[in-house]
């Protein structure tokens, strides 16, 4: 998704002259552009995230739009104190882009896979977060960041392959992805692959009808599209985090504030609260952690069969 990140930024940098970009050493094949168009306002620090981020801090508060863009357990956990020094309790207009996110590195090990990076950055104020899982889904995210003034973070995995759309989004009520009357589907991020492809052939196979939702935003929370998205007494949530602080927790906490709780039968499928420290190919780690589509489809079948 950083190709259609950096095509976004190109288009919107065009139109005002305050953006810039910074890099830790990063971009290969994918900056160049952005570069040549705009060499006074793309940077690169080199290996040095807490410097880019109080860079970063000191342009933005100077009246400039900053992104800055780097793999992502480099830029939120390495420069954590930085961020949430220099740019969130100062209220700054810095976008921190992370690469990656659950098991997107695979191979590299757990230096660069993150289950953690959304449920630490929500507990950040002032910060939204953004995990889209799809190409129109980060465009989506993006032109909220454009327009927004405050900091902002957004995990970019890597794009399917096929989109789930069948048109721009442009409103929250178009992240409905699939309708049915069996189940309701949150996801984030981009194991919506997965998700997608298991509800489908459920549909196929079984002829389950299941109302799959995407949510790119995690910050700030839309309770309100949560709850009424709901249609049916049974509730999952699927993400390529842990619950800790992610989308079950807000799920959960969304269906308890409105006293939906007592009519609702909610289960979560994130990663386990462990050190994920296996070592493999992106499906291998998510065949381990029940995340590839035939353990998704299995968790599914398993939960709409169960009597409460």
């Amino acid at each position: 998704m950083r190709f259609v990140f950096v095509n976004e930024l190109i288009n919107y940098s065009k139109k005002n002259k305050n953006i810039y970009l910074i890099t830790s050493d990063l971009g290969y094949r994918a900056f160049e552009k952005f570069a040549k168009l705009f060499p006074k306002r793309f940077i690169n620090v080199g290996v040095s995230e807490n410097n880019m981020i109080g860079i970063a801090a000191g342009m933005a508060a100077s009246g400039k739009k900053i992104f800055v863009y780097s793999i992502l357990p480099f830029v939120v956990f390495r420069s954590l104190e930085q961020i949430r020094n220099n740019i969130v309790h100062n209220n700054l207009d810095v976008n921190i882009i992370g690469a990656g996110g659950g098991f997107s590195y695979n191979v590299q090990g757990i230096s660069h896979n993150t289950s953690e990076d959304i449920s630490v950055l929500r507990s950040l104020p002032n910060l939204s977060i953004h995990n889209p899982g799809s190409r129109l889904e980060a465009e989506f995210v993006l032109k909220s960041m454009f327009k927004n003034n405050k900091p902002c973070f957004a995990r970019l995995g890597k794009a399917p392959e096929i989109d789930f759309y069948k048109k721009k989004i442009n409103d929250v009520k178009d992240l409905i992805i699939t309708k049915g009357n069996d189940l309701t589907i949150f996801t984030t991020g981009n194991i919506l692959e997965n998700v997608y492809k298991a509800v489908k052939n459920l549909e196929k196979v079984k002829g389950y009808k299941i109302k799959l939702i995407s949510l790119p935003t995690l910050k700030p929370v839309n309770e309100k599209f949560i709850i009424k998205s709901i249609s049916t007494s049974k509730v999952l949530s699927i993400e390529e985090n842990i619950n800790i602080g992610g989308l079950g927790s807000i799920i959960a906490s969304s269906l308890f504030k409105y006293k939906k709780n007592k009519r609702i039968h909610f289960q979560s499928l994130s990663l386990e609260d462990i050190i994920h420290n296996k070592i493999g190919s992106q499906n291998y780690l998510r065949k381990i952690n029940k995340l590839n589509i035939e353990n998704i489809k299995k968790i599914i079948i398993k939960f709409l069969r169960e009597k409460y």
